[in-house]
């Protein structure tokens, strides 16, 4: 009896100390994304080509045009090009643990084993590629006033994310969907607790010029600091 009490009570320690870390962990998100690093002042001409950060409740992309003058990102991540012309094409970016964006096509589908893989297991990861229509005007879809010091740094930033091949295209990582507009390519980088796919986004922003915050493991971290 003396031995399950003393487990008990371990039991229940460990609890409210994990407890407590998810506290101090949400608490410290909210308040970094409240004191956002400000970015440069950029001069975007109405002629630049457009960039969007999408945000969902847990995950954020980066939106760009296909082919904007500076990258043409259907070279470089070819496998889920659409066949059939679609005017005014997109490209959705996102990084993230590979095994969880292939187990976890929706949040229905979520498993805590896989969760807990993803945070704890350093698995490899991937930057997941969608090609997507132009997501202006679509809620939760923020444009960015990049100029083209700005777009540039960003497309490097997502480019040097890429474990490219020695042609200059992204290495599948795993057999792109049949009938899907998305691909998952070989990319740099481990996912942790502390390195989530929306402190991707943020690092790809700040890289940019775009305020953001210091720290921002949530999707609201990304996107308060956009005014």
């Amino acid at each position: 009896m003396r031995a399950l009490r003393l487990a008990l009570a371990t039991a229940a320690a460990l609890a409210a100390g994990l407890l407590g870390l998810a506290v101090l962990y949400v608490g410290v998100a909210f308040a970094l994304a409240l004191v956002p690093l400000g970015g440069r002042t950029q001069a975007a001409a109405a002629s630049d080509p457009p960039a969007y950060v999408c945000a969902t409740l847990t995950h954020t992309d980066i939106v760009l045009p296909a082919r904007d003058g500076l990258v043409d990102w259907t070279a470089v991540f070819p496998d889920a090009v659409p066949v059939a012309f679609v005017p005014n094409l997109h490209v959705a970016f996102g990084w993230g643990d590979l095994t969880f964006y292939r187990e976890t096509p929706s949040w229905a589908d979520l498993r805590f084993r896989t969760a807990m893989a993803a945070l704890f297991g350093g698995g490899p990861t991937a930057l997941h590629v969608a090609y997507v229509l132009d997501p202006a005007g679509v809620p939760g879809c923020t444009r960015l006033a990049l100029d083209r010091e700005g777009r540039a740094a960003l497309i490097g930033f997502i480019r040097g994310t890429a474990a490219l091949g020695p042609d200059g295209r992204g290495v599948p990582a795993a057999p792109p969907g049949t009938g899907t507009y998305e691909a998952f390519y070989a990319a740099h980088g481990t996912y942790r607790p502390w390195r989530t796919c929306n402190v991707w986004t943020a690092a790809a922003l700040r890289a940019a010029g775009v305020p953001t915050a210091p720290w921002a493991p949530f999707s609201f971290g990304v996107t308060w600091p956009l005014g």
